[in-house]
């Protein structure tokens, strides 16, 4: 049979029925405001605006409804699809006017059969709701990471005006800071301050933007302005609203020393604006360039200035010390839950597998290069070997047929695999050799296309190249949590640069990393060089058994 509409059956019920069905005094009202008669298509339409998808949950409509239906209706409504077959009695009758209206009932079912309607016209599920819940977050913090936050907030609350924040390497720094601050900014009504994030690596700078982006989304109270200042970003003009500033120390060291007037307002303009200052990687913040950008734009009474390390250190004590004075000899760790420092961050870390634990393995080259005593003077603190020994030691056809070696086998064993090479030159030519090899692998370095940058990446987090040779790029500000090895073939006695390299390969399953890492350090003997050991000591405890 052919479905009939329901809006077509009310009106069936006739004229007398539905005055019924929608009140007498209802109709009266409408007559008088509006003036002649309301037709039964009107009363129809005014039944279904009022009762919506329950409106056959109405006992009396469903009657008026039985009253008007023609046999085939009714039995439809009785039978379902096998009406045919049966027949219509005083009892089938009876049974339809005091069916239930419920979901586990036939009839009521066929009633949705017979005019086409969807579950949503059954009546609704009530859900018995407990007197309390749980609510969780979203994107809520560790526990250990919003302890950290929660210092951070109540100094930034207090008087004090510095802070050093000391997480450890792959702990999440980034992320942990970036809720302080959003946290603390709400309680801010000076709408036309800055936040300033400061970085020296473009990496850096996506890195806390993303974050930053992503967590004001959820969290923030109100618009929020995000200004870009590094690589090719730059800002003429300042808003009257305030908001966050994303920018590289050596922008902002150039707009201090710039001749351009221009310019020079600009970060004059900024400088007045500053409420608070974040200097990612601080341990570099006492070097004379970046210390004077950080001065210039710090204001004693009125800039908060957050330095954020997970290397609280620098190649000697006086150094140290002088980047503790610098933050106002505070400094924030990581804590148990009643707020005392815990003895032993990395140990607490692994064993709730925040991080992995690393494998080392060190593979001797047997080259030896006696540096001469210009260049032993010549060192810094970044790996600073003179050129002659970075060529040598990248040309070294034996040294890298074992650099080949160890990464195919960590292939072999299913690892993803990072390899910091000695030289853009050293990055290319491994990446090479291992693509002859068999090996799917990409080179990134400083002059990779940022398009390029970002397409090799992904293809590294999916799975679809198992090795990133690079140089100088992937040290910070690079999440592949995927990453189970690395390969150090550039020496280095810096503890800092050794922190960030092995970095890339600690995190633990909780944060969709893996429960061990394997690091390979090339061992060369580099007479007058400072010793290697003193960085990865450093790290004892980061080693696996």
């Amino acid at each position: 049979m052919k479905l009939l509409e329901l809006k077509r059956s009310l009106r069936k019920c006739g004229a007398a029925k539905l005055t019924e069905l929608v009140g007498e005094e209802r109709l009266t009202a409408i007559v008088s405001t509006l003036g002649g008669r309301v037709t039964e298509r009107q009363m129809a339409d005014i039944l279904l605006s009022k009762f919506g998808s329950q409106i056959l949950a109405n006992k009396d409509i469903r009657g008026a409804l039985l009253h008007s239906a023609d046999r085939d209706s009714l039995l439809f409504l009785l039978f379902g699809e096998n009406s045919h077959q049966q027949d219509l009695t005083k009892e089938g009758l009876l049974k339809l006017n005091n069916a239930p209206w419920k979901r586990s009932n036939v009839i009521t079912m066929n009633w949705l059969a017979l005019f086409s309607l969807n579950d949503g016209y059954l009546p609704p599920i009530r859900e018995n709701m407990p007197s309390s819940d749980n609510l969780l977050a979203d994107f809520p913090l560790y526990a250990y990471q919003k302890r950290v936050k929660d210092q951070l907030v109540r100094l930034l609350l207090s008087p004090s005006q510095r802070v050093l924040l000391h997480m450890p390497t792959g702990a999440g720094k980034t992320r942990t800071t970036i809720e302080g601050l959003v946290d603390y900014w709400r309680t801010q009504s000076d709408s036309a301050g800055f936040m300033i994030w400061l970085t020296d690596s473009e990496e850096l700078c996506t890195q806390a933007e993303e974050t930053f982006e992503k967590m004001w989304k959820i969290r923030g109270d109100r618009p929020i302005n995000l200004n870009r200042m590094w690589g090719s970003h730059k800002i003429t003009e300042l808003s009257e609203e305030g908001g966050l500033i994303i920018a590289s120390l050596q922008k902002l060291h150039s707009l201090r020393t710039t001749p351009k007037n221009e310019e020079f307002k600009l970060i004059t303009a900024i400088r007045k604006r500053v409420r608070l200052i974040v200097v990612d990687e601080a341990h570099k913040s006492i070097a004379p360039t970046y210390k004077a950008t950080i001065e210039f734009l710090c204001d004693l009474d009125k800039t908060k200035l957050i330095g954020l390390t997970a290397t609280p250190g620098r190649t000697n004590l006086e150094q140290i010390d002088e980047l503790v004075s610098f933050y106002g000899g505070i400094k924030i760790s990581l804590t148990d839950a009643n707020y005392k420092e815990i003895e032993d961050p990395i140990g607490f870390l692994q064993a709730n597998e925040y991080l992995s634990k690393i494998t080392r393995k060190q593979v001797s080259t047997n080259i030896t290069i006696d540096l001469t005593a210009a260049e032993r003077a010549s060192v810094g603190e970044f790996l600073g070997l003179p050129n002659r020994v970075l060529i040598a030691l990248s040309k070294d056809e034996q040294r890298n047929v074992l650099i080949i070696k160890e990464v195919a086998d960590l292939c072999e064993k299913g690892c993803q695999t990072i390899v910091f090479a000695c030289s853009v030159n050293h990055a290319h030519l491994l990446s090479e050799l291992l693509m002859i090899r068999g090996i799917s692998s990409r080179c990134v370095d400083g002059s990779t296309p940022s398009h390029d940058r970002v397409e090799y990446v992904k293809e590294y987090k999916a799975g679809r190249v198992n090795v990133l040779v690079n140089y100088g790029v992937l040290t910070t500000g690079f999440d592949a949590p995927n990453t189970s090895a690395v390969v150090i073939t550039r020496p280095t006695g810096s503890l800092v640069l050794y922190s960030q390299m092995i970095g890339r390969g600690i995190r633990g399953p909780k944060m969709s990393g893996t429960p061990d890492c394997t690091l390979v350090d090339l061992e060369d003997n580099l007479v007058g060089y400072p010793s290697e050991g003193k960085a990865f000591k450093f790290f004892d405890n980061y080693w696996g058994d």
